[in-house]
């Protein structure tokens, strides 16, 4: 189906006659009689009677030129939501942070989502094993959270963000705030709060696994600012990475603790996607954006 030809023959139809729709459509009137000659004989009937007074448009070909000028606005509609996706303007995105990034949806989703766009978006915070499965099924299209429980998956590439240090922070009238080269063992006594964590980062190291061992009560959520009020708010001891509460930080409403054995642990920060797949302009904008707000918050704590 030639859907210039359904141009030109509703154009003949909508001004009436072939000089005026000629110069409406930017064709010579040789040119389009003959587009609207061959459209007739691909047809088998008459779409318009020609005479001395102009043109009609025949009893059959009304209806068929409805449905025309109707698969023209279809068509249409079509091209500019192809446009829109290829802007990035239009489509829809699936990622997932994990519990110590989720500040980063504050920060970049409002500068990035516009309601007048076509745009669908679903944002997760989970514990990063349950990112990893949700990748692996298609549910999600990227994730940023700590790396070790993506790598070695052969169906997720992983981009390298950077390294942020983990530690322990309290308020500034708790305790533990005003010692120096504290021991490990100081933790155990207070409440822990801290977001749900990767296996894999505690057990790799003794000194980090020694740290998780508490014997007062736990919160573990993925509500970070939760987290962080809690702390801030009683002798409650916040596990998080250091650079994600940097305002807090910056106000002194927390303050890092000083455990000498550590001052090693950090986060090895990815971006994980699909090895198969290949990012839409819509989600590699998305993936970008948050992106760069990792290595930018890394880039400003370092």
């Amino acid at each position: 189906m030639d859907l210039n030809k359904w141009r030109h023959a509703v154009g003949v139809a909508d001004q009436g006659s072939f000089t005026a729709a000629a110069m409406r459509l930017h064709i010579s009137q040789p040119a389009l009689s003959r587009s609207i000659q061959s459209l007739e004989r691909e047809l088998g009937l008459v779409l318009f009677e020609r005479g001395p007074a102009g043109i009609a448009i025949t009893a059959v070909g009304q209806p068929i030129l409805e449905q025309a000028r109707a698969l023209l606005g279809q068509a249409e509609a079509l091209q500019e939501s192809v446009r829109d996706i290829v802007r990035g303007d239009a489509g829809a995105v699936r990622f997932g942070v994990g519990p110590m990034f989720a500040t980063l949806l504050d920060q970049v989703l409002p500068a990035l989502w516009q309601p007048k766009q076509s745009v669908t978006v679903q944002a997760h915070v989970l514990p990063v094993e349950r990112l990893v499965v949700r990748l692996l099924r298609g549910e999600l299209d990227f994730f940023i959270a700590d790396g070790r429980a993506a790598r070695g998956q052969k169906a997720i590439a992983v981009e390298p963000l950077g390294e942020a240090p983990v530690g322990y922070f309290v308020r500034p009238s708790h305790p533990l705030a005003a010692r120096s080269n504290l021991k490990i063992s100081e933790l155990a006594s207070f409440p822990r709060v801290a977001p749900n964590l990767p296996e894999a980062t505690i057990e790799q190291d003794r000194d980090i696994r020694m740290s998780s061992q508490v014997s007062a009560g736990q919160l573990n959520c993925e509500r970070l600012d939760l987290l962080v009020r809690m702390a801030s708010g009683s002798d409650a001891v916040l596990l998080a990475i250091a650079p994600m509460i940097e305002d807090t930080l910056a106000s002194g409403e927390l303050v890092r603790l000083d455990i000498s054995d550590l001052r090693h642990w950090r986060a090895d920060i990815v971006l994980a996607r699909s090895a198969l797949l290949q990012f839409s302009p819509l989600v590699r904008r998305y993936a970008e954006a948050f992106g760069t707000a990792v290595t930018n918050r890394i880039a400003t704590a370092a």
